[in-house]
């Protein structure tokens, strides 16, 4: 189930404005290029900003997320139609065949019980292909941010 922060239409417009500087996706994409991963699947990806960006860096990318009003955002962004949007959650999922899946700190934060990280992890490993990997990543802020 989405936060209401971005499955409300109007805040879902805006999220990114408060969002700041992006510059921890840039963590992603090294990690991305570690991999070697052509296939990425960006579990919780909200508005779209690591999903364009992932896609623009030429890798085919898949980002699902529940809360409809944040895709339509990233539906809009520059670059999103090499993006493909499912709604869901990542027990949605069909096998996608993906080397990688991501998944920021902030999503991880939403499954509260060992069920709902059972589930997700199922559902993720259906969607990667043998061998590949799930990437959850927290950025930590350095001294003075």
């Amino acid at each position: 189930m989405p936060d209401a922060i971005f499955a409300n239409p109007r805040l879902a417009l805006v999220y990114d404005t408060f969002d700041g500087d992006r510059g921890d996706l840039d963590a992603y994409l090294r990690i991305v290029g570690e991999f070697g991963a052509r296939h990425v699947l960006d579990i919780g990806c909200g508005t779209g900003s690591l999903a364009v960006l992932l896609a623009r860096s030429g890798c085919q990318v898949t980002g699902v997320d529940p809360a409809a009003a944040s895709l339509e955002v990233a539906r809009f962004k520059p670059g999103a139609a090499a993006v493909t949007w499912p709604h869901g959650d990542a027990t949605t999922l069909p096998a996608l065949s993906a080397d990688l899946a991501v998944m920021t700190g902030n999503v991880a934060q939403v499954f509260l019980d060992d069920d709902d990280w059972s589930a997700t992890l199922r559902g993720v490993h259906g969607a990667l292909r043998d061998g590949g990997h799930l990437i959850r990543y927290t950025y930590t802020f350095g001294p003075g941010t």
